[in-house]
């Protein structure tokens, strides 16, 4: 006994009683794993998990550079009864929480509530009141209508979280090379995921295009995936030519190239272009005094995609031979879709049909490219929400006008933000973020990713990273 301790000791830094405590533990997880559903499983562990993280150090600016990795990786869901949470949301909530109580027991004066912030809470109030109407005059089953309506701002509070805990140019530092980290693991995982993929697709062999498969990464999602990707990119890329260490500037530029090639491999034609606005505001402000520069770097782009056009020639299409692209089903699927929803909106403009409405869809056909899509009441649980392939139809046709002022009201917090961040916030924060929520919002016309927990975290995150800087440097600059 006393040489395996001697052993141990030597050549284990856990030391015998480390290694004990290691083995109990390991021994606890596969006895609740086997014994227990995952919602318990997963509360006893988050909670021990929780505990120890806390006594590390129990303050959350401290934990703060280790939000993306979670809204990353924290993609799964669990069953809570009628609720459906992602491991990433329940997370983030108890960070909330964790941040509400440090707050009280440090005695600390709540966080300064700024103009972009006031105007997000009247844009909560608006779709609290579509969300009343939904139950009280369209009848809609009212869990359904509370978790669909508030799915868009249940990460809402990182707009003031993070400027209250990020406050000094070291913490940004540290939360910007935490993002570029982020970038570079679902890169590389999604370059990974591309290689590893055997045989072809058949999805849309049925069209002309013949590919491997499309890239998801850790976002389930390969449209989702790149809707991340946008965001990311031209932030990584803008940090890669700021950045003052070697290294750190070789890893933002690795990580905006995974990035990049990882976009090409999900297919998504409106990923790609989203991402290219973003990275050309960045490298067009980064370069305004030799445009030579982007202008190069967008020929030497296009011709790696012309030269490689039977491998991406699905999004390659959308530019190249755009007169086609109404014989294609899966654009075609849009327009009908599209057509179908602003008609019903044009049916009920004020309030819609009511958030938590049941879909079911009109056509009388299996070909989904004929599908249109139509609503009903609810009359019990809905485990999933569809997001109607657009952030805009779906406000206008589930809350009417009501929840359509809420959602322009977040697009001019917005808005409001990165001007105010360009003007004030030095290279790359303003402008970097501020492209990528571009590129984001340009998407959400043909998508809905504010629905989507990962990419939703991130878009509030990143505008509450553009406040952080705003306050930041206004300091500074009062200071000087």
């Amino acid at each position: 006994m006393k040489q395996l301790n001697s052993y141990i000791s030597g050549k284990c830094k856990l030391g015998f009683q480390g290694t004990i405590l290691l083995i109990l533990l390991t021994a606890a997880y596969l006895m609740v794993y086997l014994l227990y559903p995952e919602t318990l499983r997963f509360a006893v562990v988050g909670t021990i998990l929780g505990g120890i993280l806390i006594v590390m150090n129990p303050r959350p600016a401290y934990w703060l550079p280790f939000l993306p990795l979670v809204l990353l990786l924290g993609g799964s869901t669990m069953p809570l009864g009628i609720f459906h949470p992602s491991i990433l949301t329940l997370a983030v909530f108890g960070f909330f929480v964790f941040y509400i109580v440090d707050k009280i027991l440090w005695n600390e004066p709540l966080p300064r509530i700024s103009f972009p912030v006031k105007i997000v809470f009247l844009a909560l109030v608006l779709q609290l009141i579509s969300i009343t109407v939904s139950i009280h005059i369209h009848g809609q089953y009212f869990w359904n209508a509370v978790r669909e309506g508030s799915s868009v701002f249940l990460f809402m509070p990182l707009i003031f979280m993070v400027p209250d805990l990020c406050r000094t140019e070291e913490s940004l530092l540290r939360l910007s090379r935490s993002l570029v980290l982020t970038l570079l693991l679902a890169g590389a995982a999604g370059i990974v995921e591309y290689l590893s993929i055997s045989g072809f697709s058949r999805v849309d062999i049925s069209l002309g295009y013949l590919y491997k498969g499309r890239v998801s990464s850790f976002l389930g999602n390969a449209n989702v995936f790149a809707g991340y990707l946008e965001l990311a990119i031209p932030f990584s890329v803008a940090f890669g030519f700021w950045e003052k260490s070697i290294r750190w500037r070789v890893t933002a530029l690795i990580a905006a190239l995974l990035g990049i090639l990882s976009i090409l491999f999900t297919f998504s034609r409106g990923g790609l272009f989203s991402m290219a606005v973003g990275v050309g505001v960045v490298l067009i402000y980064r370069f305004r005094k030799r445009l030579w520069i982007p202008v190069l770097i967008s020929i030497l782009f296009v011709g790696f995609l012309v030269k490689n056009a039977d491998v991406f020639e699905r999004q390659m299409s959308f530019f190249m031979n755009p007169g086609e692209l109404i014989n294609q089903p899966t654009l075609l699927h849009r327009h009908v879709t599209y057509r179908g929803l602003w008609n019903q909106f044009l049916d009920s403009p004020g309030t819609g049909v009511g958030w938590g409405a049941e879909e079911f869809f009109w056509g009388n056909t299996r070909i989904y490219s004929f599908w249109e899509i139509r609503h009903s009441v609810s009359t019990e649980p809905i485990k999933y929400f569809g997001g109607l392939n657009s952030l805009f139809l779906t406000h206008a046709v589930r809350g009417g006008l009501i929840s359509l002022s809420a959602l322009c009201l977040i697009i001019v917090a917005m808005v409001v933000t990165s001007l105010k961040a360009i003007k004030k916030a030095r290279f790359p924060w303003g402008i970097g973020l501020s492209a990528g929520l571009l590129g984001f919002g340009i998407h959400q016309i043909m998508d809905n990713f504010l629905c989507w927990p990962q990419t939703s975290g991130f878009f509030w995150l990143y505008i509450g990273i553009l406040l952080a800087t705003v306050s930041i440097f206004s300091r500074a600059e009062n200071a000087a």
